[in-house]
Formats: structure tokens, sequence, C-alpha cells
């Protein structure tokens, strides 16, 4: 049996122009009602999986899914309504790159989040933080293992590593519960940049947001 997906898209906007007042480093889980009362911009499609087997017993899955985001909506190149653009600029001009790079720089200060919900429960989380910029006060600033860590521990929230070998005791790179849910971190004094991503419904932990959703359109999934 062939299954083929299906997609239809609607974007959905709300803000309630409302401080954030949400430490989004801690791993409990936050509701969609959560999020709008703090100002987040709310995208939303439905994607539908049928069979194509020539046999008229057709089963259709649909999910629907609802993307919260701390960057505002603008119109893409064909009409369509999407998070601002903030990666991906080879096909546009430098103006533009510029005014939507000193928009998250600015207002958003460096600082990008994502929740995406499946058929509304919660799915996924991830936060993105650039530029290290001394201006704005990047707490928790996870640029060590260390500082990682020690900032969980000053909360008293448990954080352990992920075991990847029980045998060698070997542990994954940047894998730990934090608080009994399976995240990653990431960093890099180079490329001045760090983040996390916490996965609430199975094991993946990596997806990538800035193509999926930030590069000026929305690549749906089933």
């Amino acid at each position: 049996m062939k299954i083929v997906a299906s997609l239809s898209i609607a974007l959905l906007l709300f803000s309630c122009n409302k401080k954030d007042t949400i430490n989004h480093f801690l791993t409990k889980p936050i509701t969609q009602q959560d999020l709008i009362k703090n100002g987040f911009y709310k995208y939303s499609y439905i994607a539908t999986s049928d069979d194509h087997d020539n046999i008229d017993d057709t089963i259709k899955s649909v999910a629907k899914y609802d993307m919260y985001s701390n960057v505002k909506p603008e119109v893409n190149k064909e009409g369509k309504v999407c998070p601002t653009q903030l990666w991906n600029f080879d096909n546009e001009d430098s103006i533009k790159k510029r005014k939507n790079l000193d928009y998250f720089k600015n207002e958003l200060e460096s600082k990008m989040i994502t929740y995406l919900f499946r058929n509304n429960t919660l799915f996924y989380k991830e936060i993105d933080v650039e530029f290290f910029d001394k201006s704005h006060n990047q707490i928790p600033g996870f640029e060590s293992w260390k500082k990682i860590i020690n900032y969980y521990n000053s909360l008293k929230i448990p954080i352990e590593p992920v075991v990847k070998n029980i045998n060698t005791g070997e542990l994954y790179t940047g894998l730990f519960m934090v608080d009994n849910y399976r995240t990653r971190f990431f960093f890099s004094e180079e490329e001045k940049y760090y983040g996390m991503f916490t996965n609430y419904l199975n094991n993946s932990t990596y997806c990538n947001i800035l193509e999926y959703w930030y590069s000026g359109y929305v690549l749906e999934m089933y």
C-alpha cells in the first residue's frame, strides 16, 4: 500500500501583544493558551495522508499542526503568510536580508522560539539564540556543558546525560534528560550561537527548524 501526502495549508495568526513572561528554557510543557497569552504568533496547517492503491477503500489520516513562534508574520513572494524569513537568503536582495536580520537582532534580541503541536499535543520545542550580543540579557547563556548543568542544578531541576552504550558507559554528546524530558543542547563559541531542542512525543531530537519555518515559506510535513 502506497501512502502519499496531500496537504492543504491555512495559516492563522494571533498575537496578544503582551510581554512574554515564560521561561522557555524550562522543559515543563506549555499549553497553546499560555503561548497566545504571552504574545506568540500561531501558524497552522492540516496534512492529509491517503493510500493510492487504486482500490476503493481509501483510508485517510489527518494531522493538524499548530506552530507558535515569537517571530512575526510576513507575506512571501507567493502571497502566502509565513514567519518572517530569517534564513536562506540566497535568492533575496541584500536590503531584505539586512532588514529581517535587524528585526531578529533588535526586536527579538537574537532569540527565536518555536513550539509545534500535533493534533493539539505538544510535539517539540526549539530555542535558538545567536550573536551572543552583550547588549542583550542572554540568560542562561548555554555556552558550555558546565553552564548548562549548573543552570538546571541552581533551579533544582533534575538533569542527567543520556547513555549511548550501556556496556561502555559512552554518553551522547549534548543529549540530556531534563526534568524527565529528552533534550538536546547545542552551542558554538566560534559561530556565536546556542540553543536547545526538547521532544515531547518521541526520541528524535533534531528538526531543521530554519528550513521548515523560517526560509520564507512553510515546509509542510505529515
